[in-house]
């Protein structure tokens, strides 16, 4: 009987030994739910005595699933164990699947640190056991692409235009406020495109997402803006918008639909005339020397005189050689509404122009400058300017230097 007895005890007591170690226990709120829709994960850590430091928690993080953790997530408990008060913590997981499908949370490592005997302190690592659930769509939300669940969605929006009309090198600004109640505002997708046409060219900036939570339920904001930049002359639009989301208070698909707007882009006034100085020096000569003539004569030759100076400066004007020299001009004063004016008339009165691809590009690089996401530098910018310039020259190849022009001469003796 001794020894019987003797062996019972030894066999109690590795039992005891284990009750005495800590606990991690996890409790899954359901065994599915609907995609964007929260799934509440509980994690319980619990030790005999009390904890000098704060657990390790694993994340959860696994592809397409989003955990997020709400205000008070962490929260002190205390529970019975085989009759005896233990204390420890409890975190609150929030899972929100993002594709339909089974999902396995492998097993993870917790790091607890916890008072030994009362008063050693003692660092032990407990896995959690594997969780299994399933994401699924609602019935009639299978043809969403992509599946947008919530409980209420609306959508606003606001196109801003030039006052007066609208011209080359002017922009247009199209900003779309999308606001979502039970879902995070990740699960929104993009409305506007980033392709433009040879009207509009778009700029858009990172959208913008603000979450917001109430009483653990997450909503909030996405806000698309683009700017267009309008590079001719012509018939512009920007196309109706639509977006398809499940409604679960109504159990039903509903489209938003936002409206488009046509607007017509003019070429914009002409460059103004900037004469050379010498020009003027010389037409002051030239009146001076003819002033006398000329006010004898003034009443017979007066209005013709008139007519022909008006004719042949507007000549002037639309030339090869003066419309050049007034884009190099604009490009020199880094005046991107300027330039892109001087350009498109350079371009419509002289069609035999090709512009050349190292052009654009730059005259792309320094629309970004204004339009674009980044911020650059000076440094960035003068460098943009100065490709632009450089690249200018390429616009008119039917333009041959004199010298290349000049026949050597026959006899050189």
């Amino acid at each position: 009987m001794r020894a019987l007895l003797c062996l019972w005890i030894a066999l109690l007591l590795p039992s005891a030994a284990a009750a005495q170690d800590p606990q991690v226990r996890l409790e899954l709120a359901a065994e599915e739910t609907e995609i964007g829709q929260p799934l509440i994960l509980r994690l319980t850590v619990l030790v005999p005595s009390f904890m000098p430091d704060p657990p390790s928690l694993p994340s959860f993080e696994i592809p397409d699933l989003m955990v997020r953790l709400n205000d008070r997530a962490t929260t002190p408990t205390s529970q019975q164990v085989d009759g005896e008060t233990w204390s420890g913590i409890t975190r609150s997981y929030s899972l929100y699947p993002m594709i339909p499908g089974p999902f396995v949370l492998p097993p993870q490592e917790v790091a607890i640190t916890y008072a030994a005997d009362g008063a050693t302190p003692e660092t032990t690592t407990v896995m959690t056991e594997e969780i299994r659930f399933e994401a699924i769509l609602p019935e009639g939300a299978e043809g969403l692409d992509p599946p947008l669940i919530a409980s209420d969605l609306t959508a606003t929006q606001q196109i801003t235009l030039p006052e007066g009309d609208l011209t080359v090198g002017d922009a247009i600004t199209r900003q779309i406020v999308v606001k979502i109640e039970g879902t995070p505002p990740l699960f929104i997708p993009p409305l506007m495109g980033t392709e433009g046409t040879e009207t509009l060219r778009p700029y858009p900036k990172e959208p913008v997402l603000e979450e917001s939570e109430n009483r653990g339920i997450l909503s909030g904001t996405r806000t698309e803006t683009v700017t267009y930049v309008a590079l001719a002359e012509g018939t512009a639009t920007l196309p109706p918008l639509s977006l398809s989301w499940y409604n679960l208070s109504s159990k039903a698909v509903e489209t938003i639909e936002l409206d488009g707007t046509t607007v017509e882009v003019a070429a914009g006034p002409p460059a103004p005339f900037r004469p050379d100085p010498g020009q003027i020096a010389g037409w002051l000569l030239a009146l001076i020397a003819m002033g006398s003539a000329a006010f004898f004569g003034w009443r017979r030759f007066g209005p013709g005189l008139r007519a022909r100076a008006r004719a042949r400066r507007a000549a002037r004007q639309l030339s090869e050689a003066h419309l050049y020299k007034t884009l190099e001009q604009a490009v020199g004063a880094r005046d991107l509404t300027l330039s892109l004016q001087a350009l498109r008339l350079y371009e419509t009165h002289h069609p035999e122009a090709r512009r050349p691809a190292d052009l654009d590009a730059a005259l792309h690089a320094v629309t970004e400058i204004r339009f674009g996401r980044a911020t650059l530098d000076q440094g960035a910018i003068s460098a943009r300017w100065a490709a632009l310039h450089k690249a200018l020259p390429g616009l008119r190849p039917h333009r041959v230097h004199k010298a290349e022009q000049t026949l050597p001469a026959l006899n050189p003796f």
